[in-house]
């Protein structure tokens, strides 16, 4: 799922060349073929809901990621079987997706521990009330800590986007802080959350 390009179409040529499969270059905003074995999206050209529009696919990848840290975001909100970064060669992404294929996961294991530390995290605090915080508010507020705009959380969580407000007002009043930035960093402190150290605006 990418915007059509010659770089695209040499891409998707190296790629059928080298795995002796069909591939299909798709733009990002069109539907999915019917049945595909794997999803490989562009995360230059998709957003953060976009990409969850295909979150249900067995097999789904992204390419042209810039950082290890905007992988582990993406990997905290949509279940990807491989991430292949911007620096990555032809040889690596065509290697990577045929262990995909193989029902493997193309991941290194700095971000598998990472993932690890996270997900036992949650299930901590999952059973440990924090400065009165309901559950649905310690979830909103791990959303925000992975950089989660409240358009993304709202998405996520089937919320209206003055719903997520409202409870970021509450979320924000029990914790003593002020912004959004604020929040983020209490949730480091205190809740050992994953936090990416590139951070993006504020949104309010």
């Amino acid at each position: 799922m990418t915007s059509p390009s010659p770089q695209t179409e040499l891409f998707v040529e190296y790629l059928q060349e080298t795995l002796k499969c069909v591939v299909e270059a798709c733009h990002h905003e069109a539907p999915l073929p019917s049945s595909p074995c794997l999803v490989l999206i562009d995360s230059t050209q998709c957003s953060l809901a976009q990409m969850m529009r295909w979150s249900h696919i067995d097999k789904i990848a992204a390419f042209n990621v810039e950082h290890e840290d905007d992988a582990i975001s993406l990997l905290l909100n949509i279940p990807f079987s491989g991430i292949f970064y911007r620096q990555d060669s032809l040889e690596q992404i065509s290697k990577g997706i045929g262990k995909i294929l193989e029902n493997e996961n193309w991941l290194t294991r700095n971000i598998m521990q990472t993932l690890i530390r996270h997900y036992r995290q949650q299930q901590q605090i999952a059973f440990q009330p924090v400065m009165g915080l309901t559950q649905r508010e310690l979830e909103i507020l791990s959303l925000i800590a992975s950089q989660q705009s409240n358009a993304d959380i709202a998405h996520r969580l089937m919320l209206s986007q003055h719903t997520v407000k409202s409870h970021l007002y509450n979320i924000f009043r029990k914790i003593r802080v002020h912004n959004r930035h604020q929040a983020i960093q209490w949730a480091h402190e205190h809740l050992n959350l994953y936090i990416p150290k590139r951070t993006t605006e504020p949104e309010s």
